[in-house]
């Protein structure tokens, strides 16, 4: 009989994995159609945990998160992610006392961000907002941290300056990196996958603030529908989610929108409808003096217009309980009514 010799080395790993903690959350959403299954979510709690710690390997890390992409994660393994998201997140940031939450994550590619000027007059009416985000590197979309400094929104670096921020602009905006770093890391990963990972919808049900009002944009179909069932697990604050253009909060006019909102654990439709009837072709130049001559009133844009007073009527819809017309009616009055000579978030 034969023996092979084994390389100490890989001996070494192999017994590494056999016995790491890590390598049974593996097994368990691994195992191929008949063994495998999904977790619960105390074992997605605990899983998340050990891989925002850094408590497992790039190997282990990447096998995890690319099984979860393939079988796509329920909404019971997303609520333990979640859980063990904020579990990590700091008191300060956790204590920044602001009316509304909105994760920014997808970035546009097509047209400008025009839901920020939404936000800007929200902000202004409705109390304080946190906008927080992130950016794929070489992506080639528009982040809104890019847009909001030239909007009068300094980006914030601590919870300190966030606060400083909310006193004066009545909004401030953090990065995830600031806010939860691990997950951050998770999202870069897409350079090296190719592919998005599930960081990318914990991030936007992030609510790190804990706002009692959190907003989310998606992109896919049906992933409304995924986050309404997480946000249920969560009565303690209402969220709303919907189908945004590119997949940021925003709201295209071009269409009807679902905007499923949810409050004390369960959620309603409230159907929004399109109120443009011509398709807006891709900005050839994605300006961002383009939204400020808009603000100023010295240029209208086809999409744009449309688009900020649907985006800020599904959010007066959201936070102050207003049925679409009043809300439709109210957001006309209060971009009639925006101090022009400004910018938008001073």
């Amino acid at each position: 009989m034969r023996y092979t010799s084994v390389n100490p080395q890989c001996l070494v790993l192999i017994i590494f994995f056999m016995s790491h903690p890590f390598s049974n959350y593996i097994k368990i959403i691994g195992k191929g159609k008949k063994g495998s299954r999904s977790l619960t979510e105390q074992e997605a709690f605990d899983a998340m945990g050990m891989l925002l710690r850094d408590e497992v390997t790039a190997e282990q890390r990447g096998a995890f998160l690319m099984l979860l992409r393939t079988q796509e994660e329920t909404p019971a393994e997303v609520t333990g992610f979640l859980r063990a998201c904020r579990s990590l997140i700091r008191d300060d940031f956790q204590n920044l006392n602001v009316n509304v939450d909105i994760g920014c994550y997808a970035g546009k590619r097509r047209q400008l961000p025009w839901y920020l000027l939404a936000v800007a007059l929200l902000a202004k009416s409705a109390g304080p907002v946190l906008l927080h985000g992130a950016h794929e590197p070489g992506s080639g979309r528009l982040y809104a941290s890019k847009v909001l400094p030239a909007l009068g929104l300094p980006l914030a670096g601590s919870a300190t300056e966030a606060k400083t921020h909310i006193a004066r602009h009545q909004a401030a905006y953090l990065d995830l990196g600031e806010l939860l770093a691990p997950l951050n890391e998770l999202i870069k990963l897409r350079e090296w996958f190719g592919l998005r990972s599930c960081a990318n919808t914990l991030a936007r049900l992030l609510n790190p603030s804990l706002a009692p009002f959190a907003v989310q944009g998606v992109y896919h179909m049906h992933l409304d529908y995924k986050h309404c069932r997480v946000n249920e697990a969560f009565p303690e604050y209402d969220s709303l989610c919907f189908r945004g253009d590119g997949g940021d909060p925003e709201v295209n006019a071009e269409r009807p929108t679902d905007l499923l909102i949810t409050r004390r654990g369960h959620t309603e439709l409230v159907p929004f409808p399109e109120s443009s009837s011509r398709w807006a072709l891709k900005d050839k130049a994605m300006d961002v003096q383009t939204l400020l001559a808009v603000w100023r009133g010295e240029s209208t844009h086809a999409y744009g217009n449309q688009a900020i007073l649907a985006t800020l009527a599904s959010l007066l819809v959201f936070t102050q309980s207003l049925p679409v017309e009043t809300a439709m009616s109210q957001a006309k009055a209060m971009w009639e009514k925006r101090d022009t000579s400004t910018l938008p978030f001073l």
